[in-house]
């Protein structure tokens, strides 16, 4: 027999197989079909570029599978986005947030290293999977090779007066770690023209009670970054300061719950050593 590769489809591989035969591979696709109206096929047609140059090599993108009729088909995010899943949530640990923001910057840095600008990064567009990582996904109005975006920034996330770069990236990647950390919006409760004015202004909103990434954030709304590979330094110092934080406290944890046994030991024969000199005293 003729031993060659399995060309596996788009997107999917072994660990997709559910059986094999002697004419045909099965494999499951965990996925979704997305589709428009006539009118709007312009934005799937766009995506479907975005997704064909992106390819599946990085785990941070959503899967995408190819073209079903007039529509695409995409992985299932099971846990929603990351703003659906916070709104359901009443408390989210803090490594699993900064876990969330190294894996959106991550991904981030591999859509702009293929040619590509999001053009509306928000927790609405970063996808969670099974295990809670992180999938971006939703490419219907980014920029590909310089080409204009179909879409632009939600207000809260948007540069001013810019047109789309790694700098209005980074300013939208600023608003979405804050809405990650804090669980809701820049200045949620104020109009767009005001959050306008207020960015204009360079007026950010306060971050002095955030728990973590406070810096991060701030230099991606000052613009201090130059691109996102050196936010994303940041950020992984920090997620590794954190992960240290956590490895001593189970040290000090552990010493703690050694420590427990050691004095009900001492408490309890402590008696018996009092009985014994009295006992060796009375002799």
């Amino acid at each position: 027999m003729q031993q060659c590769d399995i060309q596996w489809p788009r997107g999917l591989g072994g660990g997709d197989l559910v059986g094999a035969g002697t004419t045909a591979i099965v494999a499951r696709l965990d996925a979704v079909i997305k589709f428009c109206q006539p009118w709007d096929s312009h934005f799937l047609d766009r995506e479907k570029l975005v997704y064909e140059r992106l390819g599946h090599d990085h785990q941070g993108i959503v899967r995408y599978f190819g073209v079903l009729d007039n529509a695409i088909v995409l992985q299932f995010a099971r846990e929603t986005s990351i703003r659906q899943y916070i709104g359901r949530q009443t408390r989210i640990p803090l490594h699993l947030k900064l876990r969330w923001a190294e894996q959106i910057f991550d991904a981030v840095q591999y859509v702009h290293s293929r040619g590509v600008l999001h053009g509306d990064i928000s927790c609405n567009n970063v996808f969670l999977d099974h295990n809670l990582n992180v999938k971006l996904g939703d490419f219907a109005g980014s920029s590909i090779d310089g080409c204009p975006p179909l879409v632009c920034y939600e207000t809260s996330h948007e540069l001013p007066g810019t047109d789309i770069s790694a700098k209005t990236e980074l300013f939208a990647l600023g608003s979405t770690v804050y809405e990650l950390m804090t669980g809701s919006k820049p200045y949620a409760s104020v109009s767009d023209d005001q959050i306008s004015a207020y960015f204009e202004a360079s007026r950010f909103p306060d971050v002095t009670v955030i728990p973590a990434l406070r810096n991060t954030i701030l230099k991606c709304w000052s613009q201090d970054y130059e691109t996102i590979s050196e936010a994303l330094q940041d950020i992984k110092l920090e997620v590794a300061t954190d992960k240290l934080s956590i490895f001593r406290h189970i040290v000090l944890f552990k010493r703690k719950s050694l420590l427990v046994p050691l004095i009900l030991t001492l408490t309890s024969i402590l008696p018996f050593i009092g009985w014994a000199k009295r006992s060796s005293l009375l002799r």
